[in-house]
């Protein structure tokens, strides 16, 4: 897999949904817009090309909102993940510590039964800057645009990550 350094590394995707409509009733409901599917499709096809060459992931973690589930189901049209899960903790004032424990787990579980497939979370902002700064060894202070998908290659043996490359999209 393109990106990988050792045995006890994996990559990890964070992205933020694509662009939604306006706030109409709540949050939790918005969906993405035309714009949005777009982005995401960017984004699914940039990941594909570039760094998960057989399409595969081992694992998508996926926020319960409406727009983060529109979202994976249009990244879902380029990369399949192996196993899928609405996780409640990562909406937009989900703890980063709780899902950091729960993602090394995770890649655990990759590397043993997954041939060490990518990770991929869809959340939102500031979920995903704050997740990203989290996990890797030095902290970005990352604004993610709506879309877009930060790539770090992430050592179980020291639980950090170094931020690969950040792909705002279109």
């Amino acid at each position: 897999m393109s990106g990988q350094s050792s045995k006890d590394d994996i990559l990890i995707f964070i992205m933020r949904h694509g662009e939604a409509e306006g706030l109409l009733t709540d949050d939790k409901s918005r969906r993405l817009t035309a714009v949005g599917n777009a982005e995401v499709g960017a984004s699914s096809h940039w990941l594909a090309e570039s760094y998960c060459l057989d399409n595969q992931i081992a694992t998508a973690l996926v926020s319960p909102y409406t727009r983060t589930r529109q979202s994976y189901q249009q990244v879902a049209n380029t990369l399949h993940a192996s196993q899928f899960e609405i996780c409640a903790d990562i909406t937009p004032d989900g703890n980063v510590k709780l899902v950091h424990d729960y993602v090394d787990v995770l890649a655990r579980q990759s590397i043993k039964n997954n041939a060490g497939q990518p990770l991929l979370l869809v959340s939102h902002m500031p979920f995903v800057s704050f997740f990203l700064d989290e996990i890797c060894d030095v902290p970005k202070m990352s604004l993610f645009a709506t879309g877009s998908v930060a790539v770090v290659r992430y050592s179980l043996s020291r639980s950090k990550g170094v931020l690969l490359k950040h792909y705002q999209g279109l």
